[in-house]
This record gives C-alpha cells, sequence and structure tokens, in this order.
C-alpha cells in the first residue's frame, strides 16, 4: 500500500517503474485478481454484464 500511495496509483496498476519487483509483483497480480473477482460478483449482483 505505501508503494501505491507514493505512486498515486492502485496497487492492482503498479508497475516495476514504480518500484513493484519481486514479490511485490506477486502481491499486484494477486491483488488484481481480487478486484476483478470483486467487480464480477457486484455486476452479477447489479443484474450487469460483464467481460
Amino acid at each position: 500500500m505505501p508503494m501505491a500511495m507514493e505512486a498515486r496509483k492502485p496497487i492492482f496498476f503498479l508497475k516495476s517503474a514504480d518500484g513493484a519487483i519481486g514479490a511485490h509483483i506477486e502481491a499486484v497480480r494477486s491483488c488484481y485478481t481480487d478486484f476483478q473477482n470483486l467487480a464480477v460478483e457486484i455486476a452479477a449482483a447489479a443484474g450487469i454484464a460483464f467481460q
């Protein structure tokens, strides 16, 4: 989270240029997947088609 705050980006948009290397990259991917799954569930509950 501190890295995302410093880069002024959501965690799931961090890149190696922002300092996300090694284990941080895996955390970024995991966060992206978690948020995507959450968005799919919210869209389904709201009856909105989501790709």
